[in-house]
């Protein structure tokens, strides 16, 4: 459902920013976009008494992704595949470039509103998209220095029914992994990684602006349990969005220093204006901790992104972000200054 029952984004709208198909024929049409940005960053981790001691300065630019996707219509049979490739702006390593088949999945309208989908497909979970076109700012709110520490898969494997109404929202999907690296293993005892999950999902338009949403994953894994319960609000009057959103995780499936059951706790507080008809400012506070035996990460993130539509299919995103936090060795202390400027090329 990804945001389908929240309030169009006012990113979007204020922006103009241009997503059109272009139609091939009645059967077959394909959109897509082209990322790229350039980042700096001002790391300071650390302290004497620590095992990491880090001070730099990183400038990085690159073609962080391109996405072309492809959508069949048959009337009550669609189905949609997403090619991807997604450059290794984060490493100095060529070999870290990632051409992948994001998502493939085929859907069975069963009329009003209900839906049967099948294959890989995005996780209804999250108050923020997993593209950059509909992010209100350049970076995700759980990543720390690029690193995305969110718990839970964006993409899973397996079967979904949903239904839509004008004012609700329902799914649940039976997958493999919500977490870890269990992909493609829906059970059994052919190998020790192997898993399956449960997303359940609902939302509901409360009328005067209001949308709540909540949802959550259950996985039964061989290498340990696993659940992700998600819950936002989001609340639009005039020209202004605000949302506010909160994470519970706990995994047993995690393998980490201090001992193996992560438990997690991240959530947002976020405001989206849209000062004209091409352009909005947004600002985020997000947080992240996570207790991993005796070793904790907990920090928060301080983020003002302004975005301008330099015309219909072309945005240009600003941001400056600062993670301030501690690493959990010996106290060690974490902050850092991102500043980052992104064009964001769509069709």
């Amino acid at each position: 459902m990804k945001n389908k029952i929240a309030i169009a984004s006012a990113f979007l709208a204020a922006a103009s920013f241009s997503t059109a198909e272009i139609v091939i024929n009645d059967f077959l049409s394909f959109e897509g976009f082209v990322d790229m940005s350039y980042s700096h960053s001002d790391l300071d981790a650390g302290n004497a008494g620590s095992p990491i001691n880090i001070n730099e300065s990183d400038n990085s630019y690159a073609i962080d992704e391109v996405e072309i996707s492809w959508l069949f219509n048959f009337d009550a049979v669609t189905a949609q595949i997403d090619l991807q490739y997604e450059g290794g702006s984060n490493s100095d390593n060529p070999f870290d470039d990632d051409d992948t088949v994001e998502q493939a999945f085929v859907n069975l309208a069963l009329g009003n509103g209900g839906v049967i989908t099948a294959g890989r497909y995005a996780s209804m979970l999250g108050f923020e998209a997993y593209e950059p076109t509909g992010l209100y700012q350049y970076s995700t709110a759980y990543s720390l220095n690029g690193d995305d520490l969110s718990t839970a898969s964006e993409y899973v494997q397996g079967v979904k029914y949903s239904q839509t109404t004008d004012t609700t929202f329902f799914g649940i999907s039976l997958q493999d992994q919500a977490f870890g690296n269990n992909a493609g293993r829906l059970g059994g005892d052919s190998d020790p990684d192997s898993s399956w999950a449960v997303e359940v999902a609902g939302s509901m338009d409360l009328g005067n602006g209001f949308t709540v949403f909540a949802g959550a994953t259950f996985e039964d894994a061989d290498s340990g349990d696993n659940q992700l319960v998600n819950a936002y609000v989001t609340y639009e009057t005039g020209a202004w969005l605000f949302a506010a959103e909160i994470n519970v995780s706990e995994s047993d499936d995690f393998v980490g220093p201090g001992g193996d059951t992560a438990d997690g706790v991240t959530g947002l507080v976020m405001a989206n204006y849209a000062y004209s008809d091409v352009a909005s400012v947004t600002g985020r506070l997000s947080s992240i901790d996570y207790e991993i035996g005796d070793f904790d990460i907990e920090f928060l993130k301080y983020t003002l992104a302004h975005n301008q539509a330099l015309a219909d299919n072309l945005l240009l995103v600003t941001e400056i972000s600062y993670e301030d936090g501690e690493l959990g060795f010996n106290d060690a202390d974490s902050d850092n200054l991102i500043l980052a400027v992104e064009l964001l090329f769509s069709f």
